[in-house]
């Protein structure tokens, strides 16, 4: 349901490290790695906004489908408060 983060960053960082190598060895030149290193983080930004978004999508519907005992919680939660600092 999610993207892993995790894992497209470790993608993320093997394609840097095989395109640092790729430098190196002279294969492609300064301005195609700083064209490539902008695509590859562009494509990590999608990633992280599409797990964010997903997040974000997951935690509404929790609180839409949950609303009530969450109500309830903080009602509670706010008792506890209050009488916690009267009876202090």
């Amino acid at each position: 349901m999610f993207p892993d983060l995790l894992d497209a960053t470790r993608i993320y960082w093997k394609k840097l490290d095989t395109l640092e190598a790729a430098y190196q060895q002279g294969q492609i030149s300064l301005e195609e790695v700083d064209v490539e290193v902008k695509r590859l983080m562009a494509e990590l930004g999608d990633a992280r906004r599409r797990a964010l978004k997903d997040f974000w999508a997951s935690l509404l519907y929790f609180v839409q489908q949950q609303r009530e005992a969450i109500a309830g919680f903080a009602v509670l939660s706010l008792l506890a408060y209050v009488w916690l600092v009267v009876s202090a």
